[in-house]
């Protein structure tokens, strides 16, 4: 009977071993199913990853796309230009002022950082340029100043090189150094030849800016209208400079009774404004006013002086004034108390035509000039213009809807895998599954690298369409060789 047992129990074993029904082999079986399982898992999340950031390139190509060159033609689509039946258009630009290592003193001379900023300014810069030639094609163009960063303290390859970028981004073409631009007047800023004890001192600095930019004071006929441009930088100074300026404005005068021409008047440098009013389209507290240096020595001020303003309203009887220097919004009546008696003219300050100098609404003014003026200076200032701003693109708002699209991508990213890998779990002692979770976290941080470098050859392509980024990266890079 014992051997009976024995039998039964040996085919028991056998029938047990041929099932293979162990507990050992069944724990065996789980855990390889269960690991299959998971690599199958982690191989799914990873093909939807991959998917997910290739997404997300084609995402930032149309993002960046709006951003650069979309939000420019809808910034001009938002605008109207002020209708006036036979006029001629007039595109009135202030500060463009290309930063450079004096804007931005943080940022060395000749850095990568530099280059990549004034690439950024420039292509803003040139991008409102073209969107409004494009929608609006101006017959003319005023430039109120202040084309460079820091012209006054450049000299030789230097001042070159700014020059370049100047002329690169508003499409100034030349035949050797004379401008063939014929329709684009400019008049000269601090930022361009320094105030008046700099031009005295340096009377270089004002020659090579009339040299490549024209003569500093004129009179120039656009429709039916006289510009009058003033080099105010001299004004309230002295030496030959400002005596040239003050014998060319003492010649529009004429005399009591004689009629003049409707004129607009030009200057880098606001008049007087006491009232400290600005109107609606300010974007900035109105600026009280300083002024550095000694009588007729100056080295700083936001305006002319009282004297120089009421002088040279007498003597040119403008029924516009245009200025900048400010870099925000301003418009303001003086009363223009001439031989003929007191009567009210309208002072118009456009911001600055960057996103860079401090105003987050960038502007430019659009003006319409009757054809029909003739020499009739009685005319109304309505009849002869009619004026409007229009704003451009608010930087500070496209750079935060990247913030928010990237913050987007990096949540997609590593979020599910850093849920797995800090979830707790009752396998939180196997190592081999930590480390898998740690790899799996890891993989999304390279997508994320690898994401943001294309996205990067991307901003980058686009800056080296509208800057001389590459030309300026180019050149740094075989300086350090």
């Amino acid at each position: 009977m014992g051997a009976t047992v024995r039998r039964r129990t040996g085919r028991r074993r056998d029938e047990d071993d041929a099932d293979g029904a162990t507990p050992s082999t069944i724990t065996g079986v789980e855990r390889a199913r269960g690991g299959a399982t998971a690599q199958g898992d982690r191989k799914s999340r990873r093909s939807v990853v991959v998917r997910m950031v290739r997404w997300f390139v084609v995402m930032w190509a149309i993002v960046l796309t709006w951003g650069e060159y979309v939000e420019h033609a809808r910034a001009q689509k938002q605008c109207n230009w002020p209708e006036m039946a036979h006029s001629t258009r007039v595109m009135v630009i202030a500060d463009p002022q290309l930063v450079d290592e004096y804007t931005y003193k943080a940022l060395k001379k000749d850095s990568f950082s530099l280059a990549f900023v004034e690439a950024i300014c420039d292509a803003y810069v040139r991008r409102a340029f073209v969107a409004a030639k494009k929608r609006f094609a101006p017959d003319h163009y005023v430039f109120l100043g202040d084309l460079f960063g820091q012209g006054a303290r450049r000299d030789g390859p230097d001042w070159d090189r700014n020059r370049v970028r100047v002329d690169a981004v508003f499409d100034w073409t030349r035949d050797g150094v004379a401008s063939t631009n014929a329709n684009y007047h400019t008049i000269p800023g601090n930022h361009d030849i320094g105030y008046s004890e700099v031009v005295r001192n340096h009377p270089r600095i004002l020659d090579r800016h009339e040299e490549w930019y024209g003569a500093s004071n004129y009179v120039e006929r656009i429709g039916g209208v006289d510009f009058v441009g003033i080099n105010a930088m001299v004004l309230d100074g002295h030496g030959e400079s400002a005596n040239a300026t003050w014998a060319f404005i003492d010649t529009l005068g004429g005399g009591k009774g004689k009629p003049s021409p409707p004129r607009v008047l030009l200057t880098h440098v606001p008049l007087p404004n006491p009232s400290q009013q600005c109107g609606p389209n300010r974007n900035s507290g109105v600026i009280p006013g300083r002024y550095r240096g000694r009588p007729k020595e100056v080295v700083y001020q936001d305006y002319l002086t009282k004297e120089s303003a009421n002088r040279m309203l007498t003597a040119i009887k403008p029924h516009l004034i245009l200025s900048g220097h400010d870099h925000d919004q301003c418009e303001v009546t003086h009363k223009d108390a001439s031989q003929d008696g007191e009567t009210d003219v309208t002072e118009i300050t456009v911001g600055t035509f960057s996103a860079l100098n401090g105003n987050t609404k960038p502007s430019y003014l659009m003006l319409s000039v009757s054809n029909d003026a003739g020499a009739n200076s009685d005319r109304r200032l309505e009849d002869l213009i009619k004026y409007k701003l229009c704003f451009l693109p608010n930087i500070r708002e496209v750079v935060r809807k990247y913030i928010y699209m990237f913050s987007f991508c990096i949540l997609a990213c590593l979020a599910p895998p850093f849920g797995e890998l800090i979830k707790p779990s009752v396998e939180a002692h196997n190592v081999r599954l930590v480390i898998l979770r740690l790899r799996e976290f890891i993989r999304g941080v390279m997508y994320l690298i690898c994401l943001l470098i294309a996205i990067a050859f991307m901003y980058m392509s686009m800056l080296a369409v509208d800057s001389k980024f590459l030309t300026t990266a180019f050149n740094l890079v075989i300086q350090m060789m």
